[in-house]
């Protein structure tokens, strides 16, 4: 039998213990040319800055992101994708269980009337993943 509830509690124990900030965004770096005519952008080696670029209301915004500030906002994005990705986990350990369960209960179900049984009853959401093939 899967033993989840370690699993689980042990991805729980990191969701709670996290402290943010958390920012759901991608940091990018983008190659600008300031305008200067004497500066060694015109020539193609142009100014590396970083940005973030998030979703809002359906629309991708853009924002500079000051050197000063780079690596604080980093590690906020870095944060919130390990955040997601303990909760991906969660959730997956939570459907292994659910899976568990209704194996038992389908296990339980009695037939009756044992002549001419009721048909069992049919399984309910989503049907589950095909286990994937690991050759």
């Amino acid at each position: 039998m899967l033993d989840c509830s370690a699993e689980q509690q042990r991805q729980l124990e990191l969701l709670v213990g996290e402290r943010g900030p958390l920012m759901h965004a991608a940091l990018g770096t983008r190659g600008r040319v300031c305008g200067n005519p004497g500066c060694h952008c015109t020539k193609g080696e142009v100014h590396l800055s970083k940005f973030l670029s998030a979703s809002i209301g359906g629309r991708t915004r853009q924002v500079h992101v000051p050197a000063s500030d780079e690596a604080e906002v980093s590690r906020w994005v870095e944060r919130h994708k390990k955040f997601r990705e303990r909760r991906d986990r969660l959730a997956e350990l939570a459907g292994r269980q659910l899976e568990l369960v209704d194996r038992l209960g389908r296990s339980l179900l009695a037939a009756y009337p044992k002549e001419d049984p009721l048909p069992p009853p049919r399984p309910r959401g989503r049907p589950p993943k095909a286990p994937k093939d690991e050759s």
